[in-house]
């Protein structure tokens, strides 16, 4: 009796999971944004029906032999109960007979929990496939504008449990109908393929980037400050202005703007994109093709923003020069002295790539220059 009650424990179990994953599936459609037009909304619907109605059809098969199996078990026991007078050997053959039913009874419940299970797994397979498809871009491979809001709330959570520090990134492509109106949609869509692959690989992998909408794009930087991410901004556009498409045998390329805020204290998700993307339309506004941050205040641009910390970095720099022009007879440390004032030039991330080398490049000669005149100098 042992193993027919595990087969019935085991086959309303997996009724339970069944009707689990109905409630589950349903809840994940009904529950998503309003962010698809009336067709895409009306296929997914219709997908995520008949989905709902295999598992239900499932469920249902499963408790009619769940319940078939426990009618043929309690007759089988009522047979054997109701059967005193019989001979031994007329009870042997009942029992045996019995025996059998119960068997059969069991392989046939075992082979519908498998086949069940089976159908269980495709149908959660379907599930886990359509809900991939619903939060992808299916011309760029990104995550669409719904997954982006996830990981957004994910930031937000972030900010305000541990004051994680991040910044969003709007990017869009410049005169982007233009191009649409001259070449047609079919190159407009593999330029933004081509674009959403330039900005996959211009970010870290902690970072995210998706489809907005449209020609736009936006890109999640966490753990990134304000000043960090004015390089990361003017990184990942110019990482769309170097994109080139061969189509019908023109190269095509395109321009972007960007627009980028940093979370603030107290701030609302919908704060910080309505920040980014005035930063967006200052960048649109002053002659497209560049990027402006919000810094809570004004927009401004971020080129020159950067520029301004650069040239601190160079005067620095000049003040170190200059001191050690000025050592006639130097002291032991001197070269230290002047190391360490160059030192200070030397996180990359305040500084662009030119100005890092042609700081290195002039420590190594004031190094050199310093080497020399103590050698001349007499003891």
């Amino acid at each position: 009796m042992f193993s027919h009650t595990v087969l019935i424990v085991l086959g309303g179990c997996l009724l339970g999971a069944i009707q689990l994953t109905v409630g589950i599936a349903l809840g994940i459609w009904l529950r998503r944004p309003e962010m698809k037009d009336a067709d895409g909304e009306c296929q997914e619907m219709v997908q995520a029906s008949l989905i709902a109605k295999r598992l239900q059809a499932l469920a249902d098969e499963m408790s009619s032999s769940v319940g078939a199996h426990r009618t043929q078990l309690d007759q089988a026991s009522q047979l054997l109960s109701t059967e005193n007078a019989r001979s031994d050997e007329d009870l042997a053959k009942l029992v045996v007979d019995v025996i059998g039913d119960i068997v059969r009874a069991n392989q046939s419940l075992q082979s519908k929990l498998e086949t069940a299970e089976s159908r269980l797994q495709e149908q959660a397979s379907q599930i886990e496939t359509h809900i991939s498809r619903s939060l992808t871009d299916p011309l760029t491979g990104l995550p669409n504008r719904r997954e982006f809001n996830q990981r957004l709330e994910e930031r937000m959570a972030a900010w305000n449990r541990h004051r994680e520090p991040f910044s969003l990134v709007l990017l869009d492509v410049d005169h982007f109908k233009r191009l649409n109106d001259e070449h047609g949609h079919l190159a407009g869509d593999q330029v933004l393929a081509a674009i959403g692959r330039a900005l996959r690989s211009a970010i870290r992998r902690e970072d995210s980037v998706a489809r907005y909408g449209g020609e736009e794009f936006a890109i999640l930087l966490p753990k990134t400050p304000l000043e960090q991410a004015m390089k990361v901004a003017e990184k990942v556009r110019e990482s769309a202005c170097r994109v080139v498409v061969n189509y019908n045998g023109r190269r095509l390329n395109v321009t972007a703007s960007a627009g980028l805020a940093a979370i603030r204290p107290k701030e609302q998700e919908q704060s910080l994109i309505q920040r980014a993307d005035s930063a967006l339309y200052a960048a649109k506004g002053a002659g497209r093709n560049c990027a402006y941050l919000h810094d809570g205040r004004v927009c401004r641009s971020v080129v020159r923003s950067a520029k301004k910390k650069s040239a601190g970095a160079a005067a620095t720099l000049v003040d170190a020069i200059n001191a050690s022009e000025t050592v006639s007879q130097p002291a032991d440390n001197s070269n230290g002295k002047d190391s360490n004032r160059l030192a200070a030039l030397q996180p990359r991330e305040e500084i662009s790539e030119e100005l890092a080398q042609t700081c290195e490049e002039l420590r190594r000669f004031v190094e050199e220059r310093t080497k020399h005149q103590r050698a001349s100098t007499p003891p």
